[in-house]
């Protein structure tokens, strides 16, 4: 049983494949699901329905995950993000943990994603101040 059902989740990915999986996997937890090919329209979505949480690839054609972070920081400063990559190289490691964002490798481990999901759920129960 998901710990937040109707939670509306954010995913960013370049690749139709990977939304179409992770959208049917979150969808399957209860969460409302909303897709974006590429940072740009996430950002575009802010001011918007508030996400409990961001599903966001690093590797993406014009803006990476992290530059679309750091520029998502600047509309919310408190929508929890999650990092995902397929080219989990040290240097990524490295930012995403400067950046204080977690990072999970592709192919996705749907259990550690999902508990991800349900720390973070936990912690966005609160209304924000």
């Amino acid at each position: 049983m998901p710990s937040a059902p109707q939670s509306l989740i954010y995913v960013v990915d370049d690749d139709p494949a990977v939304l179409h999986s992770t959208r049917f996997l979150i969808e399957c937890e209860g969460h409302r699901v909303e897709t974006f090919s590429d940072g740009s329209e996430l950002l575009a979505a802010f001011p918007g329905p508030q996400p409990a949480f961001v599903l966001l690839d690093q590797v993406m054609a014009g803006m990476d995950g992290l530059e679309v972070f750091g520029r998502l920081r600047k509309l919310d400063a408190h929508v929890p993000v999650v990092l995902i990559t397929g080219h989990p190289d040290p240097g990524i490691r490295t930012r995403a943990r400067a950046a204080g964002i977690p990072l999970v490798d592709k192919p996705l481990v749907f259990d550690a994603l999902l508990g991800l999901l349900a720390e973070d759920a936990a912690h966005v129960s609160a209304p924000r101040a």
